[in-house]
């Protein structure tokens, strides 16, 4: 199937790709329908080639048409296929335009991986803390603390999406860490010398948080660190002691530091920029009374994906400064 598959790809020829995929599937010669980590990889790669050549629409009708697939074709006779996948990559992709639409996905990917850890057996108190390590939990917990509003507009908000599920959350899900020397000798190129004692001992109170399985102290010290880096640059590089506001700049909390430092374009790319707000916009709604009210509870996968997504934006940021 795949010299075939490659063969269909290179021409550009995709919906024959989907058909010889869902074939495969439905024979259940070479791939069980019922296992998504089995045939998941495989449709990947053609929305991957879909959504390169025919954009994001395509890439969406690949997934609707698989799901349908599935539940005509596939469940009548297999009985109940874990579709969690398929959610998950239709909230990925719904996300960039309405985030209702992709929790909605979201919801039903989450609806299935708890049938799939049911299935598994264990106590409900067994059954949910496994399903919340899955990534359609850590997806709901960051978009349920994630309003359309954060944005000032539709482009923001799509490369905010796209970089919120990029090589973080996978680098997360698969339990790679980024090495803390490499993030140390990153800040050390960015932040000005006058910072670097205190955002170096708060980065070693972030490791050593996050090793201990702290998800709200991991999450609080990952603004931390970001407010010394931001206050180093705008105070000892750009010489800012008072905002337009009238206020003293180290009375001001990390939001505005964000919004200043956008305003001196201080971080080189939008995907930099899109991680420094969501850790602002996750610290700044990590609060007793935000947290009771939210279906989908902060855990250690979550706070961990937070601290990757930074720690990878900092040698990013760092790779930038000639």
């Amino acid at each position: 199937m795949n010299s075939r598959l490659t063969e269909l790809l290179l021409s550009k020829k995709f919906e024959d790709a989907r058909l010889l995929l869902q074939s495969n599937l439905e024979k259940g010669e070479l791939l069980d329908p019922r296992v998504d980590r089995l045939w998941a990889p495989v449709a990947d790669t053609i929305s991957a080639h879909v959504i390169k050549e025919n954009g994001l629409d395509a890439a969406i009708l690949f997934w609707e048409e698989l799901l349908e697939f599935f539940e005509r074709r596939i469940e009548p006779t297999w009985g109940h296929a874990h579709k969690g996948h398929i959610y998950f990559r239709l909230a990925l992709h719904a996300g960039k335009r309405d985030f209702a639409k992709a929790r909605y996905y979201l919801s039903l990917a989450r609806a299935e991986d708890l049938i799939q850890q049911r299935n598994l057996g264990g106590t409900e108190q067994e059954i949910l803390a496994r399903a919340q390590q899955s990534s359609s939990h850590v997806a709901l917990v960051l978009l349920e603390r994630i309003k359309e509003t954060d944005f000032d507009s539709s482009e923001e908000q799509a490369q905010f999406f796209d970089n919120l599920f990029g090589p973080s959350f996978d680098a997360a899900i698969n339990g790679q860490v980024v090495n803390p020397d490499l993030v140390l000798k990153a800040l050390e190129r960015i932040i000005p010398e006058q910072v670097g004692a205190i955002c170096f001992s708060l980065y070693k109170e972030l490791f050593a948080a996050a090793n201990q399985n702290l998800p709200f102290a991991t999450v609080s010290l990952t603004g931390t660190v970001l407010e010394s880096i931001l206050l180093g640059i705008l105070i000892h590089q750009k010489g800012i002691s008072t905002l337009p506001s009238g206020k003293f700049i180290k009375d001001v909390e990390l939001g505005t530091l964000v919004s200043q430092a956008i305003a001196q374009n201080i971080f080189p790319s939008k995907t930099i920029k899109s991680t420094m707000r969501l850790v602002h916009i996750l610290r700044n709604r990590l609060h007793p009374g935000n947290e009771m009210q939210q279906e989908h509870k902060l855990t250690n996968r979550v706070s961990i994906t937070l601290k990757i997504m930074f720690e990878l934006a900092l040698v990013e940021w760092s790779q930038s400064i000639a």
